[in-house]
């Protein structure tokens, strides 16, 4: 049987605040399954992302794009994906995880579909639309699972863990649509990653199942206006968030450019830039988790409050802050190097503040409502990431102060992190 756990958190006057974390769950055998799902659709939403990345010259090509139209056709899922984060990740705690992915995998692939098969460029903004209505559910829908079937103690590492599923995806993603493209063509790249999604809400929708985890009461998820206004009244939510939307704003920077980047900078080709990128993601996911199980045996000891987490979380958000080292080396190992090393610890710093955001909120039937907000907030900072990008190689001819705006900015939420993450979210 499931059993509370408490904790006793450290206020900042020095009294000691008992809140429970969460209802531990069994240690059964099936929650892998459950954790290895997730990953995959962390992996394919990513894969997803990443082909308009690697087929954006090609596409650029073929609808005469210039690069401020290419910084905006990136970032046009989010403005769906930033509308519905809340609205989407509320009907998870609603409808439960396997019906609202299922729903959700199934959408995007659709769209995915769809936009192998456009004959305009209005039309395949339309297409990324609807992937971003898609993907909104997405990491509610993780967060959801994470909260429910990992113990306390393991939820830094398992979110770790998953959220690596991403830079598999963007280097599964980018290699693969490489070589489809190159084999085929852009289009031939997105229809092929929208069947993988189809296949992965079968499997979804066969094995997951919503009522071990007591999610049949649909009226009691439902987060009310004045939870909503005791979230936003926590000082540890806002450190949570602030490092959440500058740690999204640089992962959407990458997500988007590096491989337009790789072929401004070092002259690559499209087969050399998805290996190369490729090879990017793979080094900074096995990094991530020996960062992301290192920090926590090391900070996260025995009896340790949950806010101890967040000096892992500003310890690995000042790591991806190289990513400002960039503008000064132009060859390819070290631009690699210092790409991989940045995206590893932000992949870290992702996984101990999510984990810190599920330990921190008391009422976890809410967990995904709380996701959702949390991703509106850093997501709308996200989607203009792409675009402002876009304006500073039209004006610039080069990405460099890209890279040295977004280290600034994880500095400085590093400290914020330090300095106003320390009482629980009672939202209430």
């Amino acid at each position: 049987m499931a059993h509370d756990i408490s904790v006793s958190l450290p206020d900042v006057d020095g009294k000691t605040h008992v809140a429970p974390l969460a209802k531990a769950p069994r240690a059964v055998p099936h929650r892998y399954a459950f954790f290895g799902l997730v990953f995959l659709m962390y992996a394919i939403s990513y894969a997803d992302r990443a082909a308009l990345s690697i087929a954006m010259p090609a596409l650029g090509r073929s609808f005469a794009l210039s690069p401020v139209q290419m910084g905006w056709i990136s970032s046009s899922f989010l403005a769906s994906y930033f509308l519905l984060n809340f609205p989407s990740a509320m009907l998870v705690d609603v409808y439960g995880a396997r019906r609202m992915g299922s729903l959700a995998v199934t959408l995007w692939s659709a769209a995915m579909i769809m936009g192998g098969m456009v004959q305009n460029v209005w039309q395949f903004v339309a297409s990324r639309l609807v992937l971003g209505a898609g993907e909104a559910p997405t990491f509610g829908i993780g967060a959801t699972v994470v909260r429910h079937w990992a113990l306390p103690s393991e939820r830094g590492t398992v979110m770790t863990i998953l959220l690596t599923g991403m830079q598999l995806g963007l280097a599964a993603g980018t290699i693969g649509g490489a070589y489809l493209i190159v084999l085929f063509n852009w289009r031939v790249e997105f229809v092929v990653l929208g069947l993988v999604g189809l296949v992965w809400a079968f499997f979804w929708h066969r094995v997951y199942r919503n009522r071990a985890l007591g999610e049949s009461n649909a009226a009691s998820k439902r987060i009310s206006l004045d939870e909503v206004q005791g979230l936003l009244s926590s000082r540890s939510f806002y450190g949570i968030i602030i490092v959440q939307c500058t740690q999204n704003y640089l992962n959407f920077l990458i997500m988007s450019w590096a491989p337009i980047y790789l072929i401004h900078e070092l002259n690559l080709d499209l087969a050399r830039t998805g290996n190369s990128t490729a090879l990017c993601y793979l080094a900074a996911a096995c990094g991530a988790v020996v960062v992301g199980r290192g920090a926590e045996r090391l900070i996260m000891t025995r009896n340790a409050p949950p806010a101890r987490r967040r000096l892992i979380v500003a310890a690995c958000i000042w790591g991806a802050a190289s990513i400002g080292f960039l503008p000064y080396f132009h060859t390819i190992t070290p631009i690699l190097t210092i790409m991989s090393v940045a995206v590893g610890c932000l992949i870290a710093a992702n996984g101990a503040n999510t984990a810190m955001l599920t330990d921190f909120v008391e009422d976890g039937t809410k967990i995904g409502a709380v996701t959702g907000i949390t991703l509106t907030f850093s997501n709308f900072l996200g989607l203009f990431a792409p675009i402002i990008t876009g304006y500073i190689v039209t004006y610039t001819h080069r990405f460099d102060a890209a890279w040295m705006m977004c280290s600034a900015a994880l500095l400085v939420a590093g400290l914020f992190s330090i300095l106003l993450v320390r009482r629980p979210i009672a939202m209430r």
